[in-house]
């Protein structure tokens, strides 16, 4: 199809993270990758010169090593077949868990559905990338494969593209794409009148991958009988030129996942910044291509075993209607990687490392064992079973079908959070000196700018209480007030007429 195409700069990521969230892109995939099957249950490495190929009656795990400042990241992928069964899609879950842990608990965990795959992982199979509707890869296939099949090529280098398995059958085809029919004789290139010759030349590597057969390239309306033949005759297809995508920038949106009142609630950020991710709790970030799960080290279990069933949840709920089979990646703190950390101003890579590089981290912690009990510790990420399932929100009011989007993200909940909030900000403001003057609670709440009296600032109304007033409004000491991220602050100050 004649799409411009702008040539993108993979160097670039490093450098700007933000380009990195924006194309979806942690790296330039030149990282190494493993591929295992689940079979029986269990894992079953793939053969590396089959890499790139995907059944729909399987599910594998993929996991892509690559180097950033010089120590390894892990990004493990769950890819789950349209017709694999509840067991095979539960193992494959089961399983990344347990190779999650062999490697310190560190991957990024991405849930890829047949036929979504993100574009980090088409650039890892280097235009390599087939997926084949049904059957199996194993060994011992209970069904023959088709006579003849037909695959829809779309793509126009190594990182982008990827050949789908399609009806065989003539409505299937689109004057935009490249499509390969295979039969037992020959292999036909059929090249509609919209494509481009760099997706002509994408086709011809994969025609190579998928049929040892003789390669026959056609152009669209001048098509051997043979051809029409194998299709079981003509039939009218899609021949509009495609229009050209709208890339549509949806603000990205960040909430808090917390049960710390008792229930399990989802609060959203706004104007969101690295400040606001709390180590005590779960973090949803929807950037509507893709929802991250963060996870902070102190949160508690409930809130992780719930995140996953509430990231689906979401996206059911969500009024726009949402695409269920969206990628839901989890990311745990200390290890976000590049198209996480995009989407943040300013992000500060060492804020959870007190400043210190990977080796200086190392040598602070000792030998080797004594690491990898404290990243158990920091990241006890066990998952279990019933995290597979549909459920709804643990203890949330919210009946499922309720189309009201914003009822389980209510604002009102942040004021009612558990005040023990050990959430450590290295940002947070000097407390006013005595000298300052204190003022009565009177002359501060529910006052407006003009109101106020001379010297104070209306931004930091709250300073200027004495420590009794103070706590008795808010509950709390100064101290612990300005340990709570940015955002909380504010909620609790307009509840009590200081913002």
């Amino acid at each position: 199809a004649k799409v411009e195409q702008v040539k993108f700069d993979t160097t670039q990521l490093h450098a700007r993270p933000e380009l990195a969230a924006e194309q979806r892109m942690v790296d330039d995939a030149s990282g190494e990758v493993e591929v295992w099957r689940i079979e029986d249950l269990e894992m079953q490495p793939v053969n590396p010169k089959t890499y790139g190929q995907f059944y729909g009656g399987d599910c594998y795990l993929v996991l892509y090593t690559y180097l950033r400042s010089g120590r390894p990241h892990y990004i493990l992928y769950m890819w789950q077949g349209r017709h694999a069964s509840v067991d095979e899609i539960t193992a494959c879950a089961l399983n990344a868990i347990e190779l999650d842990k062999k490697h310190g608990d560190e991957a990024v965990q991405v849930r890829v559905t047949m036929g979504k795959e993100p574009t980090h992982f088409l650039a890892i199979f280097k235009g390599k990338l087939i997926i084949y509707e049904g059957g199996t890869s194993r060994a011992q296939k209970s069904t023959p494969e088709p006579a003849i099949r037909l695959f829809q090529v779309r793509g126009t280098d190594e990182m982008n593209t990827k050949a789908t398995e399609v009806p065989a059958r003539a409505s299937s085809l689109n004057s935009n794409d490249v499509f390969l029919l295979t039969t037992s004789q020959v292999c036909y290139l059929w090249c509609g009148k919209g494509c481009s010759g760099d997706e002509r030349e994408m086709a011809k590597m994969v025609a190579d991958i998928v049929s040892k057969r003789d390669k026959h390239t056609i152009l669209e309306g001048q098509e051997p009988a043979e051809f029409w033949e194998a299709l079981g005759g003509k039939a009218p297809y899609a021949s509009e030129k495609r229009f050209q995508e709208q890339i549509t920038h949806y603000q990205p949106r960040l909430f808090e996942c917390s049960n710390q009142t008792g229930r399990f609630i989802m609060t959203e950020v706004v104007g969101f910044c690295q400040e606001d991710l709390d180590e005590d709790d779960v973090m949803l970030l929807d950037t509507w291509e893709e929802i991250f799960l963060w996870v902070g080290k102190a949160s508690n279990t409930y809130e992780r075993n719930e995140a996953i069933a509430s990231a689906k949840e979401y996206l059911k709920t969500h009024p726009a209607g949402r695409d269920l089979a969206t990628p839901i990646i989890l990311v745990k703190q200390g290890y976000e990687p590049l198209n996480f950390t995009g989407w943040f101003n300013a992000w500060d890579p060492y804020k959870w490392s007190d400043g210190k590089s990977y080796e200086e981290m190392k040598n602070s912690l000792g030998d080797v064992s004594a690491i990898s009990e404290i990243k158990v510790d920091l990241n006890n990420i066990s998952l279990n079973k019933g995290t597979l399932s549909m459920t709804n929100l643990a203890g949330s009011s919210t009946p499922t079908a309720s189309p009201e989007y914003k009822s389980h993200l209510n604002h009102s909940d942040s004021n009612s959070y558990s005040n023990s909030s050990n959430y450590n900000s290295n940002s947070s403001p000097a407390l006013v000196p005595n000298g300052e003057g204190i003022y009565s609670r009177e002359v501060l709440m529910h006052r407006t700018v003009d109101e106020l009296p001379e010297g104070v600032d209306p931004t930091r109304k709250e300073y200027y209480l004495s420590d009794a007033d103070f706590h008795d409004i808010f509950g709390k000491s100064k101290d612990e007030f300005y340990q709570m991220p940015k955002w909380k602050q504010q909620n609790e100050k307009k509840q009590c007429g200081l913002f």
